[in-house]
């Protein structure tokens, strides 16, 4: 634990000076929806509280502060620290609120850029952190995760599809092991530079008991100043059995850029 609290000290003043660098990760232009494009590397913070509700009214309200620090214009990385809330009760009494399974993505890295497209890569450690067993997995597990990103149309539409896969590799020797691919497609949206919706259907296909799991996000977001967007997310689950599978959520968040300009200001300044 004390290693984990060392790098979030490490990430603070790492997103501070990389703000200061004159290649700011939003210099070229900005809109707001360029935040939720995965190829997109951002330097910023964000805080986010989401209720996922399952059946015989359990739930779950998990709240995550996330750090994410662009290193040059090819790499970046990212730092998730849950804390966690199920109202499932248990015999031994374990905890049902505290901390849960910390993420650190170890590495970000853009393969391909073009001006329409990109295709990017990541490694992403999910740690066995929870303080309780309600609030975890129970297991550490290693994520890899490419996207491929493509221009529908200029300024207004983008898709992009995620895949990744989850394997367990060691914890609590009780649990049982975790093994599934998620594939993800995301369609943004733009309405205008401050108002842009996110479509967001994820598929689960699990290795552990087989068949296949499917959750709906969709995702209202709204920039009211250069450095803040705020977004409001509700989801439905469709069918399946996976543990990430949820009735339904709602999910509300902000998150704050580190940089020193934006077409915002450049355009708002210039009468």
């Amino acid at each position: 634990m004390k290693e984990l609290l060392f790098i979030v000290i490490l990430l603070i003043p790492a997103a501070i000076s990389n703000a200061q660098a004159k290649a700011d990760s939003l210099r070229r232009k900005q809109s707001g929806a360029e935040a939720d494009d995965p190829s997109m590397f951002f330097t910023r913070a964000e805080v986010f509280t989401e209720l996922q509700h399952y059946s015989h009214d359990v739930y779950l309200d998990i709240t995550t502060l996330r750090a994410i620090v662009k290193l040059g214009n090819r790499f970046t990385t990212r730092l998730d620290i849950p804390v966690v809330h199920n109202s499932l009760s248990s015999e031994a009494g374990y905890k049902q609120s505290g901390l849960g399974d910390i993420s650190f993505r170890l590495l970000g890295y853009k393969f391909i850029e073009t001006p329409k497209s990109a295709v990017t890569g990541s490694i992403e450690i999910s740690l066995n952190t929870a303080q309780s067993p309600l609030l975890g997995t129970g297991k550490n597990i290693v994520i890899p995760v490419v996207t491929y990103t493509v221009v529908v149309k200029p300024k207004k539409i983008l898709l992009a599809f995620a895949l990744q896969q989850a394997n367990s590799f060691s914890g609590d020797e009780i649990r049982e092991d975790i093994s599934f691919s998620k594939l993800q497609v995301i369609l943004i949206n733009t309405w205008s530079r401050r108002m842009w919706t996110v479509l967001a259907p994820e598929w689960y296909f699990d290795y552990v008991h087989g068949g296949v799991s499917m959750n709906a996000p969709i995702r209202l977001a709204y920039a009211p100043a250069p450095r803040i967007n705020l977004w409001v997310q509700s989801g439905a689950g469709v069918f399946g059995n996976l543990k990430a599978r949820y009735d339904w959520s709602l999910n509300v968040g902000c998150r704050y850029f580190f940089m020193r300009n934006s077409v915002f200001y450049k355009k708002e300044n210039i009468k």
